[in-house]
């Protein structure tokens, strides 16, 4: 949620690095005067900015915030145009950077005029890129200096402001929907704890998910257990294959539609680690796992489930395409709580 107009410059300060920049620079001069600049700058955005607050530092004649832009892919002949992106020696075509900032720095030139100054001060790759991405060569294309400079030579306080109280509403709603916010303790108040499991930590040894197609004997070999044989009229052979452990379960099952999926479901009230990707049971957050799989393009929604024939309750759950796996988190109680993988999008 943007901050308001009047709280913006006061409420967070911080201290821009100024040698430390990629060293490309773009400055240009804007007929207006650095007040209404410094005002318009919080309202820009495109498909990669998010609406959040932004840290500030100013006088009465410079100031300075930055312009973040999110989840830039970079996929072969299809290229974000925001980076000029530089690979490390071997590196593969296809990286993601999680966030890149630019420093817009504004001084007073005259009462109805402003130097603006924007440069690429720092990249983000996301976990599986930042070996290969070579941050200190990438470069910015320059595409979002002139979309900030169209911005704010265009910039209307009117418009802005209610762009602004739209923002602010949508902001507010989606804060009734979704709630991530951190707990020690379950609901009569034990502190959680946390452990690993060492099932998990068999079943995902390679760190990766498993890919499909699979058999029973595939998770069976990496558990050391049997599974039992419950009777499904829609799964080949009549059967699927189900593990029962102290605090969660898992299947697997092929269905006679070529639907072929494995899902854990964990019952517990411990965090507990040993899934792939830094995932953990009971302590992962819808918000962190869209954040965390964004490359993939994941989605966060609200769905219902049935509990009975009669009843429903709602659920959290995100999803995406890693590879040629659909996955599926879902989120009981605000925390990750089950996992499915599959060959086809349920």
């Amino acid at each position: 949620m943007k901050i308001k107009l009047n709280h913006k410059i006061s409420i967070l300060v911080f201290i821009l690095s100024f040698g430390l920049y990629f060293g490309q620079k773009t400055e240009f001069n804007v007929p207006k005067d650095i007040e209404t600049l410094q005002n318009a700058i919080f309202y820009f955005q495109n498909d990669f900015t998010k609406d959040e607050p932004k840290a500030a530092a100013a006088s009465d004649s410079d100031f300075s915030t930055t312009v973040d832009l999110y989840n830039l892919k970079y996929d072969g002949v299809s290229k974000n145009p925001y980076l000029d992106l530089a690979l490390k020696s071997g590196a593969k075509p296809k990286q993601f950077i999680q966030q890149a900032i630019w420093t817009v720095n504004m001084k007073k030139v005259s009462s109805k005029s402003t130097k603006v100054t924007v440069y690429l001060e720092q990249i983000i790759p996301d976990s599986w890129s930042k070996k290969e991405v070579d941050t200190k060569l990438t470069k910015s294309t320059g595409k979002v200096e002139q979309e900030i400079k169209k911005f704010l030579l265009n910039y209307k306080p009117a418009e802005a402001a209610a762009g602004a109280e739209a923002a602010d509403a949508s902001s507010a709603e989606a804060a009734t929907t979704y709630s991530d916010a951190p707990t020690v303790a379950t609901e009569d108040g034990t502190p959680k704890q946390k452990k690993a499991s060492k099932y998990l930590q068999s079943l995902f040894s390679k760190k990766q998910f498993i890919a499909l197609p699979a058999s029973s004997d595939t998770f069976t070999k990496l558990l050391k257990v049997d599974p039992t044989q419950p009777e499904c009229k829609d799964c080949k052979n009549g059967k699927y294959s189900n593990w029962d452990f102290d605090d969660f379960n898992m299947i697997y099952a092929s269905m006679n539609n070529g639907l072929e999926y494995y899902a854990i479901q964990y019952y517990g009230s411990d965090m507990v680690s040993g899934l792939p990707h830094g995932l953990v049971f009971n302590d992962s957050s819808p918000s962190e796992c869209k954040q965390k799989f964004a490359r993939y393009n994941a989605q966060l929604y609200q769905t219902t489930v049935d509990t009975d024939e009669n009843t429903s309750r709602a659920l959290t759950v995100v999803t995406f395409k890693m590879n040629s796996s659909f996955v599926r988190l879902e989120f009981g109680n605000e925390y990750l709580s089950r996992l499915v993988i599959s060959n086809k999008e349920f």
